[in-house]
């Protein structure tokens, strides 16, 4: 059988584990090829200062109309940070054509964590994300791009009601199923993942071990592992159910041994692990 081909468009930081960097090795290791597109590219990650970062449009525009006449095809798309608004246009333009009759579409919409945009972005990258939201099969933002791309307002006290909502209004913008990491809870703890079915208005949150711990490219090794489980099979519950699973580990592994914790998950050590092993599939 041949292996299911993602096209994974994303930044590339040059040091840490984050972005591309994560990307590329764990989806390998679920068994998937990988075509990777640089949306930028970075000395490091952002958590780093002073980080150098070049855009990577022209190559992006020029990769995607190469790709078309090799009539390349592709089993799912997962973008993660662009660049710009204009290349998220560049997207909505082009993905329609690579992607597979049956191709999966994951937004991962990179736009703000802890309450604020990245530093990078102004408010037209949001509008610009509900653009591409709308054309994908499942986004996963965190709590902070939850609310800004669904405009739900951010209340004290939040409860399960609150995620709920945020999702019913994410999915009007178009997405099918919405998976936010990071929401909060009835413990005050932004550590549960919800999920939101908008086809049978299927609601349901998954708890986390909370680690006291912030990881740089943690979103981008959950949304890699998300979209691999289901390349391999899994339905969307079961591949969240796997994800969370494996992520604990991995994170309760780095903690010990991760000196500088700007610098991500310890993949090698993780990935040592056959992470199939943490993913129930579909009988």
């Amino acid at each position: 059988m041949p292996h299911p081909k993602v096209l994974a468009i994303h930044d590339l930081s040059g040091f840490g584990n984050t972005s591309l960097m994560a990307i590329i090795p764990i989806m390998n290791r679920m068994g998937i090829e990988v075509t990777a597109m640089p949306s930028a590219l970075l000395s490091a990650n952002t958590d780093y200062p002073d980080y150098i970062l070049q855009d990577n449009s022209e190559l992006l525009k020029k990769s995607l109309t190469h790709w078309k006449e090799l009539q390349l095809s592709f089993d799912a798309v997962y973008t993660g940070f662009l660049g710009s608004p204009a290349q998220v246009y560049l997207l909505l333009e082009n993905l329609p054509s690579l992607l597979k009759k049956e191709g999966i579409v994951l937004v991962d919409p990179v736009l703000a964590d802890e309450g604020k945009l990245y530093s990078c972005y102004t408010w037209e990258m949001v509008e610009a994300m509900r653009s591409l939201v709308s054309i994908s099969h499942i986004i996963t933002p965190n709590w902070t791009e939850a609310i800004f791309l669904s405009g739900y307002k951010n209340g004290k006290d939040l409860k399960t009601v609150q995620v709920y909502e945020c999702c019913k209004k994410l999915a009007a913008l178009g997405p099918q199923n919405i998976v936010i990491t990071s929401a909060p809870n009835s413990q005050g703890n932004f550590s549960s993942v919800a999920f939101f079915a908008a086809k049978n208005n299927f609601f349901r949150e998954f708890e986390c071990n909370y680690a006291p711990v912030i990881f740089p490219g943690a979103g981008d090794c959950f949304s890699a592992l998300l979209l691999a489980g289901i390349l391999n099979g899994c339905d969307i519950v079961q591949s969240i159910e796997g994800t969370i699973a494996f992520l604990q580990e991995a994170i309760t592994i780095s903690i010990p041994v991760v000196q500088d914790r700007k610098t991500g998950i310890d993949l090698i050590s993780a990935l040592k692990k056959d992470p199939h092993l943490f993913y129930s599939h579909k009988e």
